[in-house]
């Protein structure tokens, strides 16, 4: 157990700073579609299925690790993870056509395999963290995750100006390639303090219908995300006629906007009620929706974003503080599938936008927002109540 002496710092940051990098591989295909050129050819149904591909990397390499979880050393799978993202950062920096659709759906089921096990990586060794303090472990990752997706949107707005956008983008694998060194000279912690015991108690709280409630709470939430983030660029370019370097520069302000309102949702916590925020956020998604398809110039593009952003990052703040007091037991493996479920909210979602921008238009974007923001706020509403009822 976690005593109060150790609790304070229990939060092992520098593990959970491997959510950056996995950000960073994760948020790669809103900046690619422009840089490959999909706002000049619209073949949106291809474009589609990279995020598939992406989806079907993360699943491959999650089922791999937990199926060779007790064969691999304590500490090897998330440097493993960040210098695999290296080399598919290599290769991405080869994909720009001409290159063959099936290069490019290579390059990325391997950034979809490395960000997985990127996650499984830094889930296993967070246990005696999680038990000490389950909302700050979530919202740590959070952050970090958030932070390296906007790196990686600002990264590719600099390819879309470089006179050599390959050497940027193969210069930039040096980031998670000195992560993964970096990750490596971390000391795993001894056998006895890996925690493993847990997995009956983890398998009976996730069985519970608000467990299940939580998990398609995070499906619904980062589809919404994601399905702006993804598809974001390719539709201002599209709307706008704007410059494509600037509009994956507004990418990188959407995970900016998402980022700071994580950390100040999580700050306003226990000053603000919870019912408050809940309405304050589905305002300003909702109408950050509402500004992206309305808005014909840049300054109400920004504020649609802004707006949006705001909206979508109070929602990760209400849901881990429902998980510091909804999962008494942590097990990596448990929990590593309730966050592989969630992507897949993230990767389905821009990738069903896909084909209904191929056949009724990018205008698809902002309107099926909105019923997904609406699913969340339904799924919020009945955790709460599930938790009134239960009494806890």
């Amino acid at each position: 157990m976690v005593t109060p002496h150790t609790a304070g710092r229990a939060i092992p940051w520098r593990i959970l700073a491997g959510f950056a990098i996995s950000g960073l591989l994760l948020a790669m295909p809103g900046g690619l579609l422009p840089l490959w050129g999909f706002h000049v050819q619209p073949d949106f149904g291809t474009a589609a299925n990279y995020f598939l591909v992406l989806g079907l990397g993360v699943i491959c390499a999650s089922a791999a690790g937990h199926r060779f979880r007790s064969k691999v050393k304590p500490g090897q799978m998330l440097p493993a993870g960040c210098f695999a993202g290296a080399v598919a950062m290599l290769l991405l920096s080869l994909a720009a056509p001409p290159a063959a659709v099936w290069y490019q759906c290579l390059a990325l089921f391997l950034t979809g395999a490395a960000a997985g096990a990127i996650n499984m990586g830094v889930l296993e060794p967070i246990a005696r963290a999680y038990e000490a303090n389950p909302a700050g472990v979530a919202l740590t990752g959070g952050v970090f995750f958030g932070a390296g997706s906007m790196v990686s949107a600002w990264l590719l707005s600099q390819c879309l100006d470089a006179s050599n956008p390959a050497r940027l983008m193969a210069l930039a694998a040096v980031v998670p390639g000195l992560a993964g060194v970096a990750f490596s000279r971390i000391r795993p912690g001894r056998k006895e303090d890996r925690v493993a015991p847990a997995a009956f108690d983890a398998a009976k709280d996730l069985r519970s219908v608000l467990a299940i409630l939580f998990a398609l709470l995070l499906f619904f939430q980062f589809a919404n995300e994601w399905a702006i983030a993804g598809w974001l660029p390719v539709y201002l370019i599209d709307r706008l006629g704007m410059n494509p370097s600037q509009a994956v520069g507004l990418l990188a302000l959407y995970w900016l906007a998402l980022t700071a309102g994580r950390v100040i949702a999580a700050r306003l916590l226990t000053r603000v009620a919870h019912g408050r925020m809940l309405l304050i956020s589905a305002f300003c998604a909702v109408f950050g929706c509402i500004f992206l398809l309305g808005a014909m110039t840049t300054l109400g593009t920004v504020v649609g974003i802004l707006l949006t952003g705001a909206g979508f990052s109070v929602i990760y703040p209400l849901a881990a503080e429902r998980i510091a007091t909804r999962f008494t037991a942590y097990h990596p493996g448990y929990f590593n599938g309730i966050f592989t479920f969630a992507m897949m909210g993230g990767i389905l979602a821009p990738f069903a936008l896909g084909y209904l921008a191929a056949a009724y238009g990018l205008r698809m974007l902002p309107l099926m927002t909105l019923p997904g923001s609406a699913m969340v706020f339904v799924l919020i509403a009945l955790i709460w109540l599930g938790r009134k009822v239960a009494g806890s």
